[in-house]
């Protein structure tokens, strides 16, 4: 299993390659540079207060092919290590699948880092964007580690899943406050008015940045975002029923001077 695994990787890192060629994605000396999609996970749920899973597993994806192209696993524990020493006893010989004594929370990290050190030994390219969730420690321990030298510096891409969930998470945080920052009690009809739209605040911005995306235009990148930036700005108060600054693909609301 672990061999087909791995010829699987390799040829989908093959094929991340060969696309960065075609683009001509490289670097001064000629190595194919890609983009990289990666998150981890862990035997159990943390519910934002016990993170002390006992494995946890994280993976590297190729952003052009969404094949896996790197995996790794971090365990804590070993049943038959865990039953010698229960017994007192010296564990038979086994394969022992521990390798992990440092904190659950560093696991995805820690597996990552590995990633990209590997990526030229796997595949002969390098990972110079990273796109995942808001999570630092990846980012620091890639510059700390740096895999690629001094000269090679790795951009983070924040995932729009991630962005998105962020951006609710934060909405229904303030749904729940009974004051502001300055101490004033906000009724709780405005915050329930504000909780029952979570779902279409989210709609307007994934709207928004779907048709930006298949938008057909002559018009810079940088001025495709400067209008996608004020059609997420302007989402709310769409939702809230003020049209005057919506655009027309966006909705048929009341504009202004109309």
């Amino acid at each position: 299993m672990n061999t087909i695994a791995l010829n699987e990787m390799q040829l989908a890192g093959q094929e991340e390659k060969r696309l960065a060629i075609e683009n001509g994605q490289v670097d001064h000396l000629g190595r194919p540079k890609i983009a990289v999609v990666a998150d981890g996970a862990w035997s159990k749920r943390s519910y934002k207060t016990k993170y002390n899973a006992l494995s946890g597993v994280a993976c590297i994806i190729g952003a052009k092919t969404k094949k896996v192209i790197f995996c790794g696993v971090r365990n804590k524990y070993c049943c038959i290590c865990q039953l010698a020493e229960n017994r007192d006893e010296i564990a038979q010989d086994h394969v022992c699948f521990k390798n992990w004594n440092s904190a659950s929370t560093a696991m995805e990290a820690d597996i990552i880092v590995e990633g990209f050190k590997q990526s030229l030994h796997m595949h002969n390219v390098i990972y110079s964007q990273l796109i995942g969730d808001g999570d630092s420690s990846i980012m620091k321990r890639l510059r700390l580690e740096k895999p690629y030298g001094t000269n090679v510096v790795i951009k983070k891409v924040e995932c729009t899943n991630h962005l998105l969930r962020n951006y609710i998470n934060r909405l229904r945080d303030i749904c729940g406050k009974r004051k502001n920052d300055k101490e004033d009690v906000i009724r709780g009809c405005y915050r329930k008015v504000v909780h029952d739209r979570l779902l279409r605040l989210r709609y307007a911005v994934t709207e928004a940045i779907k048709y930006r995306r298949l938008e057909q235009t002559d018009r810079t990148y940088e001025a495709t975002l400067t209008l996608l930036k004020a059609d997420i700005t302007n989402g709310p108060n769409h939702v809230f029923g003020d049209h005057t600054k919506c655009q027309s693909y966006f909705c048929e609301g009341q504009k202004k001077g109309m």
